[in-house]
Order: C-alpha cells, then structure tokens, then sequence
C-alpha cells in the first residue's frame, strides 16, 4: 500500500470520529436541559387530568409544595401550577438543598477538625453531625471539661447556628 492512500483515508476516519463525537454530545445538550426534561416528565406524570396545570391535589404528598409553598410557586394566583411555575419553584427549591447540605457538609468537616487540632480534644472518638446548621456532637470522652471544651469548639466555628452536645464522660475502670 502507497502512503499517499494511507494519510488521506487515516484524516477522513479521524474527522467522521470526531464529528461523530460531537454530534453525540450535541445530542446530551447542557445539566440545564437534562434538568428541564426531568421536570417536564414529573410535571406529565403528574397531571392526572391532562390540562396542563397541576392542582394541590396533584401534588399532594410533593414535600416541596406542601402548605404555604404552593401559593408561592403559584405566582400568577390561579390555584393551579403551569409547568414553568413548577419547573422555576421546583429548580429553586432543590438548588437551596444542595447549597443547604453543601454547607453543613463544610461545617462538619471544620468542627472535626478543630477537635482534632486541640490537644485536649486528640485521641477521642466524637462523632460530629450537622443539620441546617445545628451540630450534633456524640461519643465518649474522659471528663466533663473535654464536654464543655467540645461544645465551645463547635460554637466557635462559622456558620454553626447551635449546638447539641450529646458527649457522655466515660466511667472510669
């Protein structure tokens, strides 16, 4: 075989895997579009009548647009949903979750460690929590002090809202 014929033939098979390639990731669009198709699928499953807006009856047992929440997706007044209502209230809604628990992700990892850089505090097993900001301290520690050390710890950390300081003092053997 002549090069000639290798080099030609080797830059078409590369441009119809490239184009190929692009084509399918074309084809898987943006996070955004892949979000508002899932909302247009719940929102069809959904709507039991067919007409286009979804009731409070429709969405009962819907955690998001339970009580007050409905009349605020609701921001033409109807008493139905359209989709874009739904769609906006329901994307806000859950962005604020994932910031919410980013967040008390973060404020976990900055009490553990706090307690692990303090001296009184090295060598314990406490068990840290966080929830909507509120730390939940649990385990065993050696004296009442390091129960009190723990919980000031935790308070000093940004974004902690409270702390539950459920430590128990080991008995002594």
């Amino acid at each position: 075989m002549n090069n000639k014929f290798k080099f030609p033939a080797l830059a078409f098979i590369v441009s119809v895997a490239l184009g190929a390639g692009s084509l399918q990731a074309y084809a898987f669009g943006t996070a955004d579009d892949v979000d508002q198709d899932t909302y247009t699928t719940t929102f069809k499953n959904l709507d039991k009548d067919n007409d286009g807006t979804l009731d409070k009856a429709e969405l009962k047992g819907d955690k998001i647009f339970a009580g007050k929440h409905f009349g605020n997706a609701d921001k033409d007044d109807d008493g139905t949903l359209d989709q874009d209502e739904y769609t906006e209230y329901r994307s806000q809604t859950e962005k604020k979750q994932v910031k919410r628990v980013a967040s008390d992700t973060a404020i976990t990892s900055k009490v553990k460690a706090a307690l692990l850089k303090d001296q009184g505090m090295k060598g314990l097993k406490v068990s840290v929590k966080t929830n909507h900001g509120v730390v939940l301290l649990s385990g065993f520690v050696d004296s009442a002090e390091q129960v009190q050390q723990a919980e000031d710890i935790a308070k000093s950390v940004e974004g902690v809202k409270k702390v539950k300081n459920s430590l128990l003092v080991k008995k002594a053997d």
